[in-house]
C-alpha cells in the first residue's frame, strides 16, 4: 500500500471524527466475508423474509454486496447513560432514533466529501442483512475499533459497550486500520450476563430470541412524549430499548464524549 494511500485512510478517518463521530476505522470487504457472524445468521437469520434460495441477494451467505464495495467506513457515536435518548425509538424521528438521525448526517456529508476529495464514491449500508447490509460489530472489530464482548456487544477501550455504530460502503481497496487486540473480557466477572431481566446469556452465550421479548414488550409499552424530548415539534410514541447488558459492563464506565 502506497504513502498516498496511507494518506487517504488517514484524512478519511480524521475527518469522521471531524464531523462528530468519536471513533472510525476501516476494514476490508473480503474480510468482512470471512466473519463467523454470516455463517450464523445463514443459519438463523433475524427476518422471517431471509431465504438465500430464492432471494436477489443470495451470492453470498444470502447477502448481496456490488462487486465495487471494496471497503467499508465505520464509525462510533458515544452513547453515555446519562443521554439515554440517542437511541429512543419513534417512528416520527429522523432515522427513527435521534442517533441514528445524527449518524444519518454524517453518512451523508461523509460520502459527498469523500467524492468531492478523492473522487471516489461511497454507499450507506442498508440496516438489513438482506439488502446488503453489513454487520456493524464485525466490521468495527476489524476496522480497530473494539472487539465483540461475551455480552455480545462491540466493546472498545474508550466508552466500553456505550456506542452507537453507522457504516458506509466504498469503492476503494484502503488499508484497514484494524483489527482490535483488545481482550476486555478475560478475567471479568461478566455483570453483563447477571444484570439481563430476561437471563438470556442462561445457556452460556447470548440468545437472540429472549432478547428480542424484552425488546417486544418495551414496544407493546410505548410512551407518548412530548416532541421536544425526541428532537421533533410534536408528541410522538417512543419506546425505549433495553440496555441493561449494555450499561452494566465495567469497561470504560463514566466516559463521556
Amino acid at each position: 500500500m502506497t504513502s498516498e494511500n496511507n494518506l487517504i485512510e488517514k484524512k478519511i478517518v480524521e475527518k469522521a471524527k471531524e464531523l462528530g463521530a468519536s471513533l472510525a476505522g476501516i476494514a476490508r470487504i473480503e474480510d468482512l466475508k470471512a466473519s463467523p457472524s454470516y455463517e450464523i445468521y445463514a443459519n438463523n437469520p433475524f427476518y422471517e423474509e431471509y431465504d438465500p434460495s430464492t432471494s436477489d441477494y443470495h451470492e453470498f451467505k444470502g447477502v448481496k454486496w456490488r462487486d465495487e464495495h471494496k471497503s467499508v467506513l465505520v464509525w462510533a457515536l458515544s452513547h453515555p447513560e446519562s443521554e439515554p435518548v440517542l437511541d429512543w425509538w419513534s417512528l416520527k424521528v429522523n432515522g427513527f432514533t435521534p442517533g441514528n438521525g445524527v449518524m444519518r448526517t454524517q453518512s451523508r456529508q461523509l460520502r459527498l466529501w469523500m467524492e468531492e476529495e478523492f473522487g471516489i464514491k461511497a454507499y450507506s449500508l442498508p440496516y438489513q442483512i438482506e439488502y446488503g447490509g453489513a454487520f456493524l460489530k464485525d466490521s468495527a472489530h476489524l476496522a480497530g475499533i473494539g472487539v465483540i464482548g461475551k455480552n455480545n456487544l462491540l466493546v472498545t477501550p474508550e466508552f466500553g459497550t456505550r456506542v452507537r455504530l453507522r457504516g458506509i460502503f466504498i469503492e476503494a481497496e484502503l488499508e484497514p486500520t484494524g483489527p482490535s487486540n483488545f481482550d476486555p473480557c478475560n478475567g471479568c466477572d461478566k455483570p453483563c450476563h447477571s444484570a439481563c431481566p430476561r437471563n438470556v446469556f442462561r445457556s452460556g452465550s447470548f440468545d437472540r430470541s429472549i432478547c428480542k421479548e424484552e425488546n417486544d414488550e418495551r414496544y407493546a409499552n410505548e410512551e407518548m412524549l412530548d416532541g421536544s424530548i425526541m428532537g421533533i415539534e410534536e408528541p410522538s410514541m417512543v419506546m425505549k430499548p433495553c440496555r441493561y447488558c449494555e450499561l452494566a459492563c465495567p469497561v470504560a464506565q463514566g466516559a463521556t464524549l
